[in-house]
């Protein structure tokens, strides 16, 4: 396979997003993100980055930018442009989470290590590769 074949991007799946299946639930359901991709052709990923950091730019330039800051700029940053849907999430209680911007940055506030698997997932370029758009046409 082509250099090319393994690596270019579908501007469409980077915008749009992908199902990235996290776990199953108690019942079995599956625990389903739809999931944008952090830069290539989502731009509003680095518009809103942008935005967001410009208030804390001589912080940043200084490296006296508090991991706290960072951090919290980061969920809402995602909250905002990569996580743009999800499928049986519920909260601590058992209830289902409504899909709301507030509700993702909960979730990432309370679930660190959620976060950082979506950080994971939407920073690679694996699920938004080309091929995957010509393997689901076949199918």
């Amino acid at each position: 396979m082509s250099l090319y074949k393994q690596n270019k991007t579908s501007a469409e799946l980077e915008t749009k997003g992908v199902i990235f299946e996290y776990s199953l639930d108690d019942d079995g359901k599956p625990i389903n993100f739809r999931i944008a991709r952090a830069g290539g052709a989502n731009t509003k990923y680095s518009t809103v980055l942008a935005k967001l950091v410009k208030p804390y730019r001589r912080q940043l330039q200084t490296e006296t930018v508090s991991p706290d800051t960072i951090q919290r700029i980061m969920r809402e940053v995602y909250a905002e442009t990569i996580v743009l849907g999800w499928e049986n999430v519920r909260d601590e209680n058992g209830n289902e989470m409504e899909f709301t911007k507030e509700n993702v940055i909960k979730l990432f506030t309370d679930l660190p290590d959620v976060f950082e698997t979506i950080q994971e997932f939407a920073n690679g370029n694996a699920a938004f590769l080309e091929s995957n758009l010509e393997l689901a046409a076949k199918n």
